[in-house]
């Protein structure tokens, strides 16, 4: 009986003495550290680590293991458990709901954003989950796009026959060739050296992308066409989602909610700010006819649509119209 206690106690020391390993969890981003994305990747992983009283820890990743289509792969197959999205998740994963970032068609996020509300919302959401093997859960605002070029861009005119880098995005790749621009896919940390080596004459992000991409050092107008107003994903292997526990899951749920909140006010508090510091780097900032360029799009963009979901097709058509 003195035997029983004495292993009984020493299993006890040294369950005390050597704690369980936390279980890692990788998050990869495809943006720079400097990028307010990849501050909200921090924030988030600061969340689940506390959230969690030390149960998982969190490794970041950047862009040393790929660009976003490597990511969105990577996360779908379970080598990262979360992985950061652009606009690229939804053309792969849900098409027909793909519309919150079509160029030239919402004047807002507010109107950008319905797409995911209500029964639509939950379609697509489903759609990820089927073809991706993904689960969106959240999205973080990002900053309207806009053009870069070495030249003002005032009218469509402007960009006629002329190399521009889009993302991996087919309808974008549509819908800049209708305007009459010379559309490249390139993936973003490849964008710099593209535009520093003439590959590609212009460009297309979100003002934050510009700034900490330095894209000031190769381009020298900055055209405020703001022709989309979408979000960044967070997404979730869905294997990993469903190993985790009721409660596991409402923590890291509350851990990435309170992170994008935190993102949103950062991210549309400082858009002003990125404006004028690109200008001190010396760039110039167009006021271009925005209009003219959302008719030239027309066109695409209703054969585009087509493609979508019947009340996604509505909605997008609404706007046109």
């Amino acid at each position: 009986m003195q035997k029983s206690l004495f292993v009984a106690l020493a299993l006890g020391a040294a369950t005390m003495a050597f704690p369980a390993v936390a279980e890692e969890l990788a998050i990869a981003l495809h943006v720079e550290p400097g990028h307010e994305m990849f501050q909200v990747g921090e924030r988030l992983k600061k969340n689940i680590e506390e959230k969690s009283d030390g149960k998982f820890t969190v490794a970041l990743l950047g862009t040393e293991v790929g660009g976003e289509r490597d990511h969105l792969e990577g996360a779908s197959s379970g080598e990262y458990q979360i992985a950061l999205g652009g606009s690229m998740p939804m053309t792969l994963y849900a098409s027909q709901y793909a519309a919150a970032d079509l160029p030239f068609v919402f004047n807002s996020s507010a109107e950008a954003k319905k797409v995911y509300e209500g029964e639509i919302g939950e379609r697509l959401r489903e759609a990820v989950v089927e073809s991706g093997n993904l689960r969106l859960v959240g999205i973080s605002v990002r900053n309207p796009r806009n053009l870069t070029s070495k030249n003002p861009v005032e009218t469509p005119e402007d960009v006629q026959g002329v190399r521009m880098r889009v993302p991996e995005i087919a309808p974008w790749v549509d819908i800049w060739t209708e305007i009459g621009a010379l559309p490249s896919p390139i993936a973003w940390p490849e964008v710099y050296t593209a535009l520093q080596t003439g590959v590609i004459d212009m460009q297309e992000n979100p003002v934050d992308y510009i700034w900490s991409g330095k894209l000031y050092e190769v381009q020298s107008h900055v055209s405020k066409t703001q022709h989309v107003y979408s979000f960044f994903h967070w997404l979730m292997n869905e294997d990993f989602y469903q190993g985790l526990s009721e409660a596991d899951r409402t923590m890291v749920q509350d851990a990435i909610d309170e992170a994008i909140a935190w993102g949103d006010e950062l991210v549309t508090s400082k858009q002003a700010q990125l404006f004028e510091q690109l200008q001190e780097k010396g760039m110039t900032v167009v006021e271009p006819d925005v209009a003219a360029f959302r008719a030239k799009a027309a066109p695409a963009i209703r054969k585009i649509a087509e493609g979508y979901a019947p009340e996604v097709k509505d909605y997008v058509l609404s706007k046109l119209n």
